[in-house]
């Protein structure tokens, strides 16, 4: 016979007694008041369930009809499972959490997983689900955003009318090149975000007033929307935003923090004017843009002449700059590699 000490429920108040469990050889099972010495239950044969051992935290054995008792020796619970159940995996799964060099090995596994869905397992499936959301959501998406952005950083354009139709007319056989797209093209004042371009998920791309005075020819314009457009295509702000929204769930999974999660969408709008592509995405916009200016006899060189531009605007000095927004810059890092295949563009 196994005897157990512990505490028994009676599955209908949370009261409890003070018990002992016995379990004879027969497979029979007792359970008695272990002050008055009653019996309080009987089965003829071993129907409980018992809770998996989890280092040395307390075991459960479910009786049939919703009661519970409770102990803390794990030792003769073990000697129970071992004689009357088929413990299974959990087993297996104690010995290796009872053993250090166990335990490494397991966190070793656990951080290549993570790597490896962080690499590619995000990226994969935001790349699934941004090709497979329907137009109606990411028009909804774009047009919530923009109202937001539109309260709290931009402001209605001051660029004169003609210069907004001229650029308009400019940009139409980009547009008409990608009817798929819906691509569409409207002119924000940016204030703090200074000379800037982004597009939204539904292809609504916005240039700053900003950033059209900067501009010292229309082709240079034209070349940064060729850039924006190759981000459009590829749903990169999409599937950026994914990723990061499947970052926090999982974080959300793994911590539990709730409100972690849920500013994650409260600063969606702010996250795409902030956002900073990552070097994959930067490469395939830069090649679907250099494409698009070469078919169409625009020189690239254009697209160098404006970051140059930009660039010495956002260095450490300039008037008027803001520390906490870099422009273009701070969505589209800028690196050497990038601005000589522009300027090499043309070979």
């Amino acid at each position: 016979m196994i005897s157990i000490q512990g505490k028994w429920y009676d599955g209908h108040t949370s009261a409890e007694v003070p018990a002992v469990c016995n379990i004879y050889d027969s497979g029979a099972v007792t359970v008695e008041h272990s002050v008055a010495g009653r019996r309080i239950l009987s089965l003829s044969r071993f129907t409980i369930k018992v809770s998996p051992r989890l280092a040395d935290t307390p075991r459960y054995l479910h009786f049939p009809d919703g009661e519970k008792f409770e102990t803390q020796d794990n030792l003769s619970v073990d000697r129970v499972v071992k004689r009357f159940t088929d413990a299974g995996w959990t087993h297996w799964l104690h010995r290796f959490e009872s053993h250090w060099h166990f335990a490494l090995i397991a966190l070793a596994v656990m951080l290549v997983f993570l790597w490896g869905g962080l690499k590619y397992g995000f990226p994969l499936a935001a790349r699934i689900i941004a090709d497979r959301l329907p137009p109606s959501i990411l028009h909804g998406t774009a047009e919530q955003t923009l109202g937001i952005l539109d309260k709290s950083v931009l402001s209605e354009s001051e660029l004169d009318e003609t210069v907004r139709s001229r650029l308009q007319k400019h940009f139409q056989p980009l547009i008409d090149a990608h009817a798929n797209e819906t691509l569409t093209v409207v002119f924000r004042k940016g204030g703090r975000i200074g000379p800037n371009a982004f597009a939204l998920p539904d292809g609504t791309i916005i240039f700053t007033d900003e950033m059209v005075r900067l501009a010292q020819h229309d082709e240079e314009l034209m070349a940064v929307l060729a850039h924006e457009v190759g981000h459009v295509v590829h749903r990169h702000g999409l599937r950026t935003i994914i990723q990061d929204s499947l970052l926090g769930f999982a974080l959300l999974a793994i911590t539990g923090d709730l409100a972690g999660s849920s500013e994650l969408f409260l600063g969606l709008p702010v996250l795409l004017t902030q956002l900073a592509y990552s070097r994959t995405f930067e490469r395939e916009a830069d090649s679907y843009a250099l494409d698009y200016l070469r078919a169409h006899d625009i020189p690239p060189i254009h697209f160098a002449r404006l970051m140059r531009r930009i660039e010495q605007t956002a260095s450490p000095g300039s008037k008027g700059a803001d520390p906490t927004w870099s422009g273009y810059l701070s969505s589209h890092p800028l690196t050497t590699e990038r601005i000589h295949s522009f300027e090499n563009g043309a070979d």
